[in-house]
């Protein structure tokens, strides 16, 4: 299939102009930050090894879990490496950020991705997993009583 889009007919905001103070001037700016904090996500798992003693004679082995992408890990390794917050392009709040919505979209639905693979396949806790992708149970429950409270005459009136 073969769609002849024209990109420049294609609103790139939905109501407001874009915000003054941008840290990421395209979404390609935005991806290539996640990318690296991806990149980042899995060289840091050396942190997190685990020792196993293999063979007849206990070789040491060392293997490093694969990590699995958070939004708020984004964030705080964008401020500890760049010393600014990036939680607004997420949010939206406003609408500045609106041309933004697309690649924000993909962004949570790759993080989505590895955390239900490494889930499904054992190396995420997969109770976890769900709440992260909002796939948990979410249960209401609903309280219903009566308050009785006994017409009592005012304590300065009691004998």
């Amino acid at each position: 299939m073969n769609l002849d889009l024209n990109i420049s007919q294609i609103p790139l905001t939905m109501s407001k102009a874009p915000h003054p103070s941008r840290i990421f001037k395209t979404p390609d700016e935005l991806l290539k930050a996640w990318n690296d904090y991806k990149a980042w996500r899995d060289s840091s798992a050396k942190k997190w090894e685990k020792v196993q003693y293999v063979g007849k004679d206990g070789v040491r082995v060392t293997d490093a879990p694969p990590m699995p992408y958070d939004i708020d890990g984004f964030y705080v390794w964008f401020h500890d490496n760049y010393g600014m917050f990036i939680h607004h392009y997420f949010d939206n709040k406003d609408g500045y950020y609106a041309d933004f919505g697309g690649i924000v979209t993909r962004i949570k639905a790759e993080r989505d991705d590895n955390v239900k693979t490494g889930s499904l396949l054992g190396f995420f806790n997969a109770s976890m997993g769900n709440r992260i992708t909002g796939l948990a149970d979410k249960q209401e429950r609903e309280l219903s009583g009566k308050l009785n409270i006994p017409n009592l005459p005012d304590i300065g009136e009691r004998k």
